[in-house]
């Protein structure tokens, strides 16, 4: 098992320790070659062998990647290996996101076809409601890098007439409190900043911590993003997760694509 510690300890050093020795080298062999105190305002570049030793620690810098195997203290680290599982994981996130787009459009076409085709206001609430639950549970897959970590996504629409935020539609039930000022706790914040807001745990959030009277919320971290149409913002789209980790950028990305989705279903359910 330390062998294992020992193996990841190496792997996670080699890309700072390449870049410590070729910035070394580089700094060397230039504040060697060119002094900075020079005489009679001389300053030739001179090549000797202390700078040939500088050039050789970044040669080893550029050249460390391509060594298949470096044993470092007993530890062996298969560097070719390692570079290739990464570009191998990356390559299938990247198809796993095309993926979603892909059948998000495709879900988009059908979904408004249907809508068109709706014999009565009940059958459009429905449709809305299930193309809804559809994307929400789509990307809940990708909204938390831990599988097991529970995940609630809720949108929320801006009511002019009382200048409130109003729970819609989630994926997990109906939330505690189920409506929110402008400007009150964070929902209303970002809604009246149109920004997005991404905290690790909420209890760290004073405008938070008031809107719950005291009590200890279940989801310690939240991500909060707006919801357009055209220019004008129309709701909320909340995801909270239990752990209290910050969401990662790649969880925004696709809380901001979920957001366009819930902005086409209102308008398309609005305009038929």
């Amino acid at each position: 098992m330390s062998d294992g510690n020992e193996e990841r300890r190496w792997r996670a050093y080699l890309p700072a320790a390449q870049i410590a020795i070729g910035v070394g080298g580089l700094l060397g062999a230039v504040f060697h070659a060119f002094p900075i105190h020079t005489v009679r305002h001389e300053n030739w570049p001179v090549l000797d062998a202390v700078d040939i030793g500088w050039l050789a620690l970044i040669a080893v810098a550029v050249l460390l990647p391509g060594i298949s195997k470096l044993t470092l203290g007993g530890v062996s680290v298969e560097l070719r290996e390692e570079a290739r599982e990464s570009a191998q994981e990356l390559q299938n996130a990247i198809e796993e996101y095309a993926n979603l787009v892909q059948n998000w459009s495709s879900s988009a076409v059908l979904y408004i076809d249907l809508l068109a085709r709706a014999a009565d206001d009940d059958e459009r609430a429905m449709l809305l409601a299930h193309y809804l639950r559809d994307r929400m549970g789509e990307a809940k897959n990708y909204l938390s890098e831990d599988p097991d970590d529970e995940v609630r996504i809720a949108l929320w629409m801006y009511d002019p007439a009382s200048k409130t935020l109003e729970f819609f539609f989630s994926n997990e039930g109906v939330p505690t409190k189920q409506s929110y000022a402008l400007g009150e706790g964070m929902i209303g914040e970002a809604f009246l900043e149109r920004r997005p807001f991404n905290e690790a745990d909420v209890r760290n959030v004073p405008s938070y911590l008031d809107t719950r009277k005291g009590a200890d919320p279940p989801y310690r971290a939240v991500l909060c993003t707006p919801i357009f149409i055209g220019d004008e913002p129309i709701g909320m789209l909340t995801v909270d997760k239990r752990s209290a980790t910050l969401f990662s950028t790649a969880a925004e990305d696709i809380a901001k694509g979920l957001a366009s989705q819930c902005a086409l279903a209102v308008d398309q359910f609005r305009k038929t």
